[in-house]
């Protein structure tokens, strides 16, 4: 008896086993969590750098931009780029989150020279919005003709930029 208990048993532990295993071939392959960043946006950037010499606060700079931006799949796993006019970022999707590497630029506007430094929070995507905080240092020199004097300059400030796919 113990025998005819264990065959059926195993008969139906079976069935169950098959019957899952055709369940989970169904569901195709894993979708790539890559795939929902992709694509182009326009974007807004609201935020200031303020510098300042030592103590002094001598200017804010503002970093309100309007442009468009894109998203593409990078080869390595998880990855992606994002592309802005043309500077690229290389960022990893984890869950829900987009997490861009670090960058740094030189920028120049008329006698000041800087070089920043830009830090990413994590970018999240709602619906077919995407927003994100941008911390930034800077470093400048900025020279002027009618004292004949270089003067350093560091800063700080943030960016928020919000981004809609097109």
């Amino acid at each position: 008896m113990f025998a005819k208990y264990l065959k059926r048993t195993s008969v139906l532990l079976l069935a169950a086993l098959v019957m899952s295993a055709c369940e989970g071939s169904k569901e195709g392959p894993k979708k790539d969590a890559r795939e929902a960043f992709v694509g182009d946006y326009s974007f807004v950037s609201t935020g200031s750098i303020d510098l300042y010499a030592g103590a002094l606060k001598v200017l804010a700079v503002p970093m309100n931009e309007e442009g468009f931006l894109s998203i593409a799949l990078a080869d390595e796993e998880n990855a992606v780029w994002m592309i802005v006019e043309k500077d690229s970022s290389l960022g990893h999707v984890a869950g829900d989150g987009l997490f861009l590497e670090p960058t740094t630029a030189r920028e120049t506007f008329k006698k000041l020279v800087m070089d920043l430094s830009f830090t990413y929070g994590k970018a999240t995507l709602q619906e077919d919005t995407l927003s994100f905080v941008t911390n930034v240092d800077i470093t400048a020199t900025y020279s002027s003709d009618t004292l004949g004097i270089l003067d350093n300059l560091a800063g700080k400030g943030q960016t928020t930029i919000v981004a809609t796919k097109l």
